[in-house]
């Protein structure tokens, strides 16, 4: 019984490397290397406290929990432009814009998140 065992152990074992052996380049056509994912533009650490200004286009606005989404350009050494949401200091300064409004906005870093500390109406249409 043991002459019947060797020859399966030995095409078992021989199975195991043949499949665990990785394809040669050649094998599978040209290997290339990796792809490299572009990295995000790097923004220095914010200034907490410092007033960082941008424009945007109001898209909800949350007078009772007191927050607003605004479609933003870069907010220059804070923030690409994306669309988010900013808590504000005072629930008052929603009433002064509406959804739709074009506005300049001021916003403040604390450490525990951004506040928006000033908004108005633009002026001008970007």
């Amino acid at each position: 019984m043991s002459r019947q065992l060797s020859p399966i152990l030995m095409l078992s074992l021989l199975g195991l490397c043949v499949s665990c052996r990785q394809p040669s380049p050649s094998a599978k056509g040209t290997v290339s290397p990796p792809s490299v994912a572009a990295t995000p533009v790097q923004y220095p650490s914010p200034i907490i406290g410092k007033t960082y200004r941008s424009r945007g286009v109001v898209k909800i606005i949350n007078l009772k929990e007191g927050w607003i989404e605004i479609d933003h350009e870069d907010i220059p050494g804070l923030m690409p432009a994306m669309e988010m949401e900013f808590w504000v200091k005072e629930k008052s300064l929603l009433n002064a814009v509406r959804v739709g409004d074009y506005v300049d906005f001021g916003v403040v870093e604390t450490g525990k998140g951004e506040y928006l500390t000033e908004i108005k109406k633009s002026p001008t249409v970007p």
